[in-house]
């Protein structure tokens, strides 16, 4: 159990690191002007969010709903932060839309989306880190 609780930790430690991350690598390498046209060359974003990003969110999420049916715990506090967690799911998604936006000749307004997000994310991460530290009384469920 343990074990699995520390896999949970350090995957959510880089999901939430890389998500920080990606909104200034997006707005970074949009302003190279890196003619997007040649399909053999590896972009970073899209190498850090395919084969980084995506595969640390999607063993966070299993480790942490393995930890969830193993320990049958069922509080408010623990669905508010489920809740969160599926906003930082929304927030991965809109990462991916920015690289592809990144990647097409529409780059309008990129800058000023990779600012919101990154504070839309570090937020968010904050909201998650208070509710599991806190574990505020909140009422109960049936």
């Amino acid at each position: 159990m343990r074990w699995l609780l520390l896999l949970h930790i350090a995957t959510m430690i880089g999901w939430c690191g890389f998500l920080l991350y990606m909104p200034a690598l997006i707005s970074i390498s949009a302003g190279q002007g890196i003619p997007f046209e040649a399909k053999e060359q590896v972009i970073l974003p899209r190498l850090f969010f395919t084969h980084i990003l995506t595969p640390i969110a999607l063993i966070a999420i299993i480790s942490g709903t393995f930890i969830f049916v193993q320990q049958n715990t069922i509080a408010m506090w623990l669905m508010a932060k489920l809740s969160l967690v599926s906003v930082l799911v929304m927030i991965h998604a809109f990462n991916g839309w920015l690289i592809l936006k990144m990647e097409s000749k529409s780059q309008k307004n990129l800058n000023r989306l990779c600012l919101l997000t990154g504070i839309v994310t570090f937020l968010f991460i904050t909201a998650i880190i208070s509710l599991v530290l806190l574990k505020p009384d909140i009422g109960q469920l049936a």
